[in-house]
Order: structure tokens, then sequence, then C-alpha cells
């Protein structure tokens, strides 16, 4: 760890000296403030800089400044986050969050579940920029607040909720095309929001050669339709309805082998009902009924189709107790899968209580706890928890200390997949577990913001296939240990942030790297901004990783470093012209082995923003 830590605090240095000093970052560092108020880190509203646990936000500003295409690449440039795509846009994509596995993350949408029951996995890669408002995310087990599958942490996106007129369209490399708008207003209690958006590319081929047993050198298009709605009426004083929709319905080319015409249809989609209600002074309730659908066809040489429903009923309340407040409550979901793989068992659900503390208990001094307890029909009861512990030690420094403990749930295809050809699903596998402990060192002064986060993490009973390839069993574990390191700095028109991680992705059984996790990997950027211009430079670096477990040399992943530039210029008020080189050194690079990743890539829009 120490070797670790002097290697971290040369790169995050050397990070902001190294960017060229006449450009701006895609992420501007001075958006989110210490007073930024997050909900995800304690289920209910705090400032971020109360939080004793490693939560990272997103915000609009920062979004529309970024200019990038995908949730994904977003989210690649914070600190302790990796990503993998099998190809260009719309193709299946995940996140590592602290080394974990891409399916140990929960996705919320407004407060709403949306994966695949049968895969275990989220379709971040269909989630359309044009909606989002916000993104919280919070590193680290948290199954002690959201049940199972945080043991790598959870995204949660908050859909837009303007209440002025916008609009956008796009062009660039690829055959990229998109346009967006968004319009929102209210009449007396009532007030409501609604936007679109629209994205077609036609990239190269998502295969290469190296994939030996589906590569076609076709082309592989993308589209995708977005829509997110909000309607919200205050029937009294403190109390109100609210109706949320959201809709991604997404058509994605895929090689399934040479002379095949193949593509998946995805439609992911929440509906929710929502009751917000102040009850008394300190104690308000949200009672909220909600529905997320992951349904997706394949069409192609290979056919088939895979639905998951999950319906959600969840009553929290917030209330005041003993000088901070309590957010308790009690959580129903089924999870119902419709496919046309026969499936022995087709549904489970799974009822919950949770309940946790945060507040002051001394001046300077933040504890919160948190202790939640699962039942699902499939495997029985886990109970799971977190602490968090942070003080400021002196003016702008804050030290941090948490632990917790978290499951993921497994899969409908590992539990009761059919027997085929010699393989079926295991419906005798317990949920994987985890249990983590952290340790932080934080600092905000002046034009300054800081942050080293050493955390371990350790995995048991994780779902591997066996010897015989037959099933799936509980007989692997993992050991992640790491540091992220942040820092960011502005001055006048200037702005610079570093981010970077260092962690041992270990399989504790062999000794061997995690399956395309490096041991490196960061991104730095610098701004300015004056008058109606706007510059912009950043550095995206990965280190080596393996595309096996066995980390054979065939299989080894080289390093890379990509340099993105982004310009803007305000043409006249209201309309914005911006633009943006991706990987302008037209790096060739693998995220995984047998799948192209993008060249050199062009984008420009324009942007209207009305009263």
């Amino acid at each position: 760890m120490k070797t670790i830590l002097r290697t971290g605090v040369a790169t995050a240095c050397g990070c902001l000296f190294l960017v060229p000093a006449w450009a701006q970052t895609t992420a501007v560092a001075s958006v989110v403030t210490p007073a930024t108020i997050v909900v995800t880190g304690a289920r209910l509203a705090q400032p971020v800089a109360d939080s004793p646990l490693d939560i990272r936000v997103v915000d609009r500003t920062q979004i529309e400044r970024a200019g990038v295409s995908s949730l994904i690449e977003l989210l690649q440039r914070l600190a302790g986050v990796e990503v993998t795509a099998t190809g260009g846009p719309g193709q299946i994509s995940g996140l590592f969050l602290r080394g974990s596995n891409t399916s140990h993350v929960v996705l919320l949408i407004d407060g709403v579940r949306v994966n695949s029951a049968t895969s275990g996995t989220n379709a971040f890669e269909h989630l359309a920029l044009d909606q989002i408002d916000r993104v919280e995310l919070l590193l680290g087990p948290a199954s002690g607040l959201y049940g199972a599958d945080a043991i790598g942490g959870v995204v949660q996106v908050f859909t837009r909720r303007d209440d002025v007129l916008s609009a956008r369209v796009g062009l660039g490399s690829g055959g990229t095309r998109n346009a967006g708008a968004s319009i929102g207003g209210r009449s007396g209690p009532t007030r409501g929001a609604l936007t679109l958006g629209w994205r077609e590319s036609d990239p190269e081929s998502a295969t290469n050669a190296d994939n030996v047993f589906s590569y076609n050198a076709d082309r592989d298009p993308y589209r995708n339709t977005s829509l997110a709605a909000v309607l919200e009426h205050d029937w009294a004083a403190g109390h109100t309805l609210a109706l949320r929709s959201t809709l991604a319905d997404a058509r994605t080319s895929f090689d399934a082998g040479p002379g095949s015409d193949d593509f998946n249809r995805q439609r992911l989609s929440t509906l929710t009902l929502e009751s917000r209600n102040r009850l008394q002074a300190g104690w308000s309730s949200t009672l909220r009924l909600s529905r997320g659908t992951d349904d997706v066809e394949t069409v192609g040489a290979y056919p088939g189709g895979f639905r998951t429903d999950q319906d959600q009923l969840s009553w929290q309340n917030d209330v005041a107790l003993a000088g901070g407040r309590v957010a308790a409550g009690l959580e129903w979901r089924r999870e119902a899968v419709d496919s046309d793989t026969a499936f022995t068992v087709t549904e489970r659900r799974i009822s919950s209580a949770f309940g946790g503390w945060t507040g002051a208990i001394a001046p300077g001094q933040q504890l919160q706890l948190a202790l939640r307890h699962d039942r699902d029909s499939q495997f029985g009861g886990r109970s799971t928890g977190n602490i968090g512990y942070g003080v400021q030690v002196a003016p702008g420094w804050r030290v941090t200390a948490a632990a917790g403990t978290a499951f993921k749930a497994p899969s409908f295809n590992d539990l009761y997949y059919p027997l085929q050809f010699g393989y079926g699903g295991n419906p005798d596998l317990k949920p994987e577990r985890a249990r983590s402990i952290e340790a932080g060192l934080r600092y905000a002064a002046g034009p300054w913001q800081a942050s080293a986060i050493a955390f371990q993490n350790r995995i048991s009973d994780l779902i591997v296939i066996n010897d015989s390839f037959s099933t799936v069993e509980n007989i692997a574990s993992a050991r992640i240990r790491g540091l992220t390191l942040q820092a960011r700095w502005t001055a006048g028109p200037w702005a610079a942030r570093a981010e970077a991680t260092l962690q041992s992705p270990k399989n504790a059984d062999t000794g061997t790297q995690l399956v395309r996790r490096a041991e490196r990997f960061g991104s730095a950027g610098l701004d300015w901004s004056a008058g109606d211009w706007r510059l912009g430079t950043e550095l995206v670096a990965v280190g080596q990783r393996y595309d096996d477990g066995a980390n054979s040399d065939a299989a080894r992943l080289g390093g890379y470093t990509l340099v993105n530039l982004s310009a803007a210029w305000t043409v006249a008020p209201r309309w914005t012209v911006a633009a943006r080189l991706d990987n302008a050194a037209d790096k060739a690079y693998t995220q995984v082995r047998g799948y192209n990743t993008p060249g050199r890539r062009f984008f420009m829009s324009l942007a209207w923003e009305g009263g």
C-alpha cells in the first residue's frame, strides 16, 4: 500500500502539469462544490462534504460541457471507474467500480431499478445523456442502503425537469446524427417537463479478425430514441403527487458470424407513481410504486428474447431524530422474466426493511449508519450494513473512514438456465458476498479540492463456470486493494483536474489479475473559459490488462492514452456552437479482444437555450 500511495501522489501531481496549458477539460472542476446536495449516499439529502462515503456528482452543466456521446464515456473520467465495451456506439458496455465485476453495480433511474434479471447486467450504453439532469455515483459496498448487487457501488441517474425550452442538434464522424429538445413549465400547483432525444450512427464493424467466432466486416449501425416525462401536482401544502416515465428504445446491429444480419432491439423503461408527504415538522414520507423494464429481442442467426419486469413498491420515512436524521422504510420487489428460453423458474420476490441514521455527533464530526435485511424467495434472507465516520481535523482538512458489507444475487441465467448441450443453471447457488473498508483524507479550501481514499474489498462465493463447463458454482474469491486520488484547482478563467486510481484487483485463489481490469488508470484536464469562448483538452490513460483469468501472454491488452479536445463558442445570446475531437492522435487500442474501439472522431453541435 505504501508503494501505491507514493506512485499515486506522483501520478496525480504529474497529470496536472502534463496537460497542455492552452485548453479546457471537458468536465469543469468548479461546478460541483462541497455544498452540492446529494441523496444517494444516505437515501436522504445531504451536502456532499458531510458524507463520509465516496460520492461523485456529475451535473447538467458538466454533461453539456463534456460533449461526450454516452454515459459510459462520461463516467470513465472519474477515479475508481473503469469501462469496457464490445465495439462502438450501442454495443454491450459495463462499469468496473473499484475493480469489482460489471454485474456488481446497482443502476437506479429516479430511484427505480432497471436491469436484466437474466444476465444480471445493466444496459448503460442506451441511457441517453439528453434526458439526464444529474448522475450520482456511490463507490463501495452499499447493500446496507440498496440491497442486492451493490458490491461495487450504485449509479443513480436523475432525469431532467427543466422549466425552460431548449433544443440541440449535432453531426459527427461515423454517420453520427442526433437531436434533442426539452420543455417544461408550471401552472399554479401543477408542473411538468418533457425531454425527447434521438441519435443515429453508422460506425465500422464492432468486431475484428481476432474474434474468430463472430467476425463480420459489415458496418454495425445504431439508433436510439429516448423520452423522459414528469408531471407533479401539489394538492396541499407539503403534499405532492408525481407521475414519471422514461424510455430508451434502441436498435443495435452486431456480429454473430460472416454473412448474417444481426441486431438487438432493446427497450429500457420506467413508470413511477409517487406520493411525497410532509406529515409534520421533521417528518416526511415518500410512497413509490414503479415498474422498471429491460426488454431485448435478438433478430438474426440466433434469434431470441429476454424481458425483465421489476415491480417495485417502497415506503420511506425521513425523521429528524437525536441531532440527525433517520431514513427508514420497507421495500417490496418482484422480478419476472418472460423469454423464449424455457427457464425452470421465471419469478422471484424480495421483501426488505432498512433503516439508517446520519448526523453530527460532535462539532466537526459526522456519523452515518445503515442496516438492511432482504428476504429473497429464491435463497432466503441476507442482512447487510454500512458505517461511516468523518472528522474535521484542521481548517479545510477532513479524515473519513467507512466499512460495509454487500451481496449479489445470482442471475436467472446462473440459477435456472435450461440444460442444453451439457450446460445448465445451478439452483443451489448462494449469493456472492463482500466486505470492504476504506479510509480517506480530503482537502477543500480556496481554489483547491483534493482527496486520497484507500480501500480494500474482499469478495467471496464468486460465481464462475466449473471445471467441466457443465454449470456454475460458488468457488472463487477476489481481493481488491487500491487508492483513488483526485486534485482540482480553479483560478480566474482556468480550471484543472487530475484523477488517478492505483489498485491490485486479484483473484484471491490464483493471484492473477482480474479480467479486463488495470492496475493503473486515470484522467486529467485543463480548462480555459473567457467571454464567449471555452477551449479544452483532456487525457484518459489506462494501463495493461488481460482478457482472460489466466493472464496469458496471448490475452494481454496493452495500455493506452487518449487525447480529447473540445471548444465552444456562444455565437449569439442563447445560441452555442460546440465541437469535440476524440482520440485526436487516432490511437489504436483494445478494451475487449476481438472488438474494435473508435478511432479519431469529430462531432459538432448547435444548442439553443430558451427562456
